[in-house]
């Protein structure tokens, strides 16, 4: 498989657990392949998108936190792999279209 064929997105996060004087580094990424979308279609470049969003979505859950910022955390860790893999679809899109001119 190549390279530009997974689309990859990542973060640094800290998860607070219990206090602030308790806080946890955490690196989230994602790898989300891509290999049966034609990203000149923007169809295919809205299935990446979902299969980006259902990835974040299961990267960021933190069950084993014990405090009421577990719902931050889950969101501003999602909200930040969404935002990094979006501008790596735009960059991957512009290429593709790009390369086929």
């Amino acid at each position: 498989m190549k390279f530009h064929h997974i689309l990859a997105a990542g973060l640094a996060v800290t998860a607070l657990m219990s206090a602030p004087a308790q806080a946890k580094y955490t690196e989230v990424s994602i790898a989300v392949h891509f290999d049966d979308l034609d990203l000149r279609d923007p169809d295919h470049v809205a299935e990446l998108r979902t299969r980006v969003a259902a990835a974040a979505e299961s990267a960021c859950a933190y069950p084993t936190a014990m405090s009421v910022n577990t719902v931050s955390y889950d969101q501003d860790c999602k909200a930040s792999l969404i935002d990094s893999a979006q501008r790596i679809i735009a960059q991957k899109a512009r290429a593709t279209l790009a390369s086929a001119s």
